[in-house]
């Protein structure tokens, strides 16, 4: 009895440490920073992009990402990707299909671009949320850099 009781409370002890806290906050100051040391890895890496996730959960995370080249095709599965625009401006295409798609995960396609989907501006302030199994791609002018927020929400199938 004693064995179930120890065990029971160490269940409970490791389920309350792994419990999210009921708020969190990232002060204008620490995403400045982070802003400043993702546009350096951005310029650095071949394919322009540089991103760190700022809070996760199990249904859902918060990343800040900075282009300084456009994106690939994406298309996810059981993800929405809800994108607000921080810093700068882009295009994005949403809808239509990947070009050249290959599958980088489970549920995750990746491609060269996106074909026959619909182009918008993306500015700063604006606020898209694009749905699971929508292609998608974020386009940059040349010479230009655009900070962002993504969030992204797992959608569990019905």
């Amino acid at each position: 009895m004693v064995t179930k009781v120890v065990f029971s409370l160490l269940v409970a002890a490791v389920a309350a440490a792994q419990a999210p806290p009921p708020s969190q906050t990232l002060d204008g100051a620490s995403l400045n920073a982070k802003a400043a040391a993702l546009l350096q890895q951005a310029r650095s890496t071949p394919a322009g992009i540089a991103s760190e996730v700022l809070l996760k959960r199990p249904e859902s995370n918060i990343q800040m990402a900075v282009r300084v080249k456009s994106g690939q095709g994406e298309w996810h599965r059981d993800d929405a990707d809800i994108l607000i625009g921080v810093e700068g401006s882009a295009q994005i295409i949403t809808g239509g299909e990947i070009v050249n798609g290959k599958e980088t995960a489970p549920g995750e396609i990746r491609g060269d671009g996106v074909r026959g989907g619909t182009t918008q501006p993306f500015r700063a302030g604006d606020f898209i949320r694009i749905e699971p199994k929508v292609a998608h791609q974020v386009l940059l002018a040349p010479g230009s850099t655009f900070r962002y927020m993504a969030v992204k929400v797992h959608i569990t199938p019905q």
